[in-house]
């Protein structure tokens, strides 16, 4: 039986490498550099796909989180667990479908990010060798940083980003309780590594503040990584 199939509608929304192709391949005109190939055009629209899926998966998280914090407002005295006394867990079985959503969104924050931050990496250094400037291997990911820092960003989110994401992905999987010391009708969510009686060792816990500076930090290197690309190539062309 002969295959048919259907693609699906889905144009990239995400400008990112838009401006940086510009650059290539006004560069490409005015000097004898080779036009840019399938494979890193395909990357681009990698990239530009991953950007498009992120917003989707922030948005998600900051509903999950308002609904999670209203069903959990009508807490008493007898559900707060503190470190010399242990409370009554919260009850959410009826919020148990917006639970689960929450915890699979947080896994696809942290996979998310952490992979377009590698296709970019791939993309940043394969961009350096088409201006005719070869890194070694592993220097692109020093580089950024280096960049980053250069314009007064804290490369920091990196590293959280990476060890966050390796233990959800390769060692465990996430559970949450709710900070309720921070004041009336202010919480955080606490994303714990594993079954928390206290939270004293912060290795063993993720703040939900703490993955919002990753995603700040996301935001800023993108823009900071797109113009030094632009004008890498601005200055091959001149």
């Amino acid at each position: 039986m002969e295959m048919k199939w259907l693609h699906i509608d889905t144009d990239v929304g995400d400008p990112w490498v838009l401006p940086i192709w510009s650059a290539v391949n006004n560069a490409t005109k005015s000097k004898p550099l080779a036009p840019l190939t399938k494979d890193m055009r395909e990357l681009g629209l990698h990239i530009s796909t991953r950007l498009d899926i992120l917003p989707f998966v922030v948005s998600r998280i900051n509903s999950e989180v308002h609904q999670i914090y209203k069903a959990a407002s009508n807490y008493g005295e007898e559900h707060i667990f503190t470190k010399e006394a242990e409370g009554y867990a919260l009850p959410m079985r009826e919020k148990r479908d917006l639970v689960h959503f929450l915890l699979a969104d947080i896994d696809a924050l942290l996979f998310e990010t952490n992979s377009v931050c590698e296709l970019m990496t791939n993309f940043f250094e394969r961009l350096y060798s088409h201006a005719g400037i070869n890194l070694r291997k592993g220097e692109a990911g020093l580089k950024i940083r280096n960049i980053l820092e250069s314009e007064g960003h804290d490369s920091k989110w990196f590293q959280d980003l990476d060890s966050h994401r390796n233990f959800f992905i390769h060692e465990g999987a996430p559970y949450f309780a709710i900070d309720v010391s921070l004041g009336p009708n202010k919480y955080d969510l606490l994303i714990m590594k594993e079954n928390l009686k206290i939270f004293e060792d912060s290795s063993k816990f993720v703040r939900l503040s703490e993955l919002n500076n990753i995603v700040r930090g996301f935001i800023l290197a993108r823009h900071t990584i797109q113009k030094h690309l632009i004008e890498l190539f601005r200055n091959v062309g001149s």
